[in-house]
């Protein structure tokens, strides 16, 4: 195993050294709601190793942030927040982590407004359907969101979650060492019924990034994601009752985690804890002044107070009764310092899920998960590529072409489509390596048409591995070349476009009717608010009749420094979609069109409306005017 941190006291006592000693090894030491912080034989007892079971080396990931990027000073990702939960006496705050994490997701992704998922669940689907860290309480955020991405947690009402360890009076055997002890120990037993019964709800496989303060803070920023952090718990640092130094009661009330002193080095090294929490946002001019260890203000040679710069805001999982009351975010949330974090703790994160879960009607893939592909799945009754029962068709092709950096021009490969008829639908699906898709843009172009399947979406997350559902050219001739388009739009990373195919899903008759294409427009200009979460936001709504085949908005910005802008796109009462975040654009216009799936198959009558927001200061604009070009039958 490789500790993603650099050697220190701390780690010169490994546990099973410390378990010879007689001393335990903890995890997680929760703090739920006492007047007194819990003393250290009240902390539950736990492996501190799984936190960095797997973890790489920080140095061999790659950073997640561009080496010119200008991240704003402050940052929060308080809107998408679930309430601050409590782990009571147990070690899962890993667990309690991911949660955090897989909650904030799913408000991310919009369709459920009120996530509040099982703790207990994943729990044991970590342990017994994962089978990692079975002879153990902890656990780790890849073995956690490895069993998410897997097999799914249900709602919280199926099973809640119990805040006290299961001990002997439950089971017999649930007593002596760990190790000897059965899982169900560690899991409170089996699933009732209600929850094996229940829906369950993923996310993508996740994956380790780099912790480094410019790292972390960027992906927050470009992905507008959340962070699980893990890692080395110090016991002064975070004010906790197990300390054996002088704590203080004040930084626990505000919920500020200092770096740790020397002191509080050696001093934790005799009782191993770890602790997970989720990161979502930061403060990198936010000073606190340190305290040595024993606890007094530092000041220089100069008598000068000695502050600790640079913060990260977190949530964490002791309850809401004596960690952080008085933490402007809300009581449970805290401060830790960016030093913490960088050298003592690894991070994971996940993506947005997709939801609803809808199935793609043409690419032979069971992209619902509910075990009937294409037309036989009973969402597709209405889709176009059931509805005129066509044959299938798809060519691919394998370029293997390097993708030119920081070129308009981008790699291209074309495909010659023989077979005669008229696109019904079409499934166009992407395999190209980058180490930063956030870079690129993906262009489809037949027929004179050219449809925008990604903009620079993704931030620092590797390679683009997709399947889009291409509504742009329902009615056209599929006969002739199609022509596939990458384009690397930054500078310093390069990759391949490895491979790529269509499938073509052909008209048995007249496709159903004719298409109709009106443009609809809102010309009033409003300037658009400087650092705000708000932004600004004009409406169209449509009233005509008939359902979507297509849609693209085009929207004319100026701003004196594009880059800090966020551009989304919703339907008042239902979803919302965000067209770009960040634009790399030459000067102070961004005058661009963007192609909409998230909408096509629905009726086209409703309120749309855009939102410009501008997440960083000193600079501002104005939305100029916006329109909508709506392909409907």
């Amino acid at each position: 195993m490789v500790r993603a941190m650099p050697t220190s006291t701390r780690s010169l006592l490994r546990p099973a050294t410390l378990l010879l000693l007689g001393l335990p090894a903890l995890a997680c030491a929760p703090t739920e709601g006492d007047d007194m912080p819990l003393t250290f034989d009240e902390a539950p007892v736990s492996a501190l190793d799984p936190l960095f079971e797997g973890a790489p080396d920080n140095g061999t990931l790659p950073e997640e942030n561009k080496a010119d990027e200008v991240l704003p000073a402050r940052f929060d990702l308080m809107d998408l927040m679930t309430p601050v939960r409590s782990q009571g006496r147990r070690g899962t705050c890993t667990i309690f982590a991911t949660v955090a994490l897989m909650e904030s997701l799913y408000r991310a992704e919009g369709t459920i407004t009120s996530p509040d998922f099982s703790e207990q669940f994943l729990q044991w689907s970590s342990k017994v359907e994962g089978m990692s860290f079975t002879t153990s309480e902890g656990s780790n955020p890849n073995a956690n969101l490895t069993a998410i991405s897997r097999f799914g947690v249900v709602e919280e009402t199926a099973w809640p979650y119990e805040s006290a360890a299961w001990g002997p009076t439950n089971d017999p055997l649930c007593t002596g060492e760990e190790r000897m002890r059965p899982v169900r120990c560690f899991t409170n037993g089996e699933p009732p019924a209600a929850a094996r019964s229940a829906t369950r709800y993923r996310l993508p496989a996740g994956r380790w990034i780099n912790s480094r303060r410019n790292s972390l803070m960027s992906y927050m920023v470009n992905n507008r994601l959340p962070v699980v952090v893990s890692g080395d718990f110090f016991y002064q640092a975070w004010n906790h009752g197990g300390s054996m130094l002088p704590v203080s009661a004040e930084l626990s009330r505000r919920g500020v985690v200092l770096y740790p002193t020397a002191e509080d080095l050696a001093d934790s090294a005799m009782r191993p804890a770890g602790h997970g929490v989720l990161l979502l946002g930061f403060d990198q001019s936010m000073e606190v002044q340190r305290l040595d260890g024993m606890g007094r203000p530092m000041v220089d040679a100069m008598g000068r107070p000695v502050m600790e710069r640079g913060f990260f805001l977190f949530k964490n999982s002791w309850g809401t009764g004596r960690f952080g009351t008085e933490n402007p975010m809300g009581a449970g949330y805290g401060w830790i310092s960016m030093r913490y974090v960088e050298e003592y703790m690894t991070a994971y994160v996940s993506g947005r899920p997709t939801l609803p879960r809808i199935e793609i009607c043409n690419n032979r893939t069971d992209d619902d998960g509910d075990g009937a592909v294409d037309c036989a799945d009973s969402g597709c009754g209405s889709d176009r590529a059931c509805m005129d029962m066509p044959t299938m068709g798809g060519t691919s092709a394998s370029p293997r072409a390097a993708i030119p950096d920081n070129s308009p021009t981008g790699a291209s490969s074309t495909i010659t489509v023989t077979e005669a008829g008229l696109v019904s639908s079409l499934a166009v699906t992407v395999d190209v390596t980058h180490p930063y898709r956030g870079d690129l843009k993906v262009e489809l172009t037949h027929g004179g048409r050219t449809a925008i399947l990604i903009d620079r979406v993704g931030a620092g997350a590797d390679d683009l591995r997709q399947t889009f559902s291409v509504a742009d050219f329902n009615g056209a001739d599929a006969t002739g070349p199609w022509t596939l388009r990458v384009i690397d739009t930054a500078r310093s990373d390069v990759g391949t476009l490895n491979s790529w195919s269509i499938a073509v899903t052909r008209c048995t008759g007249s496709c159903g009717g004719t298409d109709t294409t009106r443009r609809y427009e809102n010309t009033t200009g409003a300037p658009i608010p400087d650092n705000t979460a708000a932004g600004v936001s004009r409406d169209i709504v449509i009233s005509d009749a008939g359902t979507i085949r297509a849609m693209s908005v085009n929207v004319d910005i100026t701003h004196a420094f594009p880059y800090d802008l966020t551009v989304r796109l919703s339907r008042v009462g239902g979803r919302e979609f965000t067209l770009v975040r960040q634009p790399s654009v030459e000067g102070t216009s961004l005058v661009q069109t963007y192609a909409v799936e998230g909408f096509v198959g629905e009726m086209a009558p409703g309120t749309y409306r855009l939102t410009v927001v501008d997440g960083a200061a000193r600079d501002t604009g104005t939305l100029n005017r916006w329109s909508m070009d709506l392909t409907t039958r």
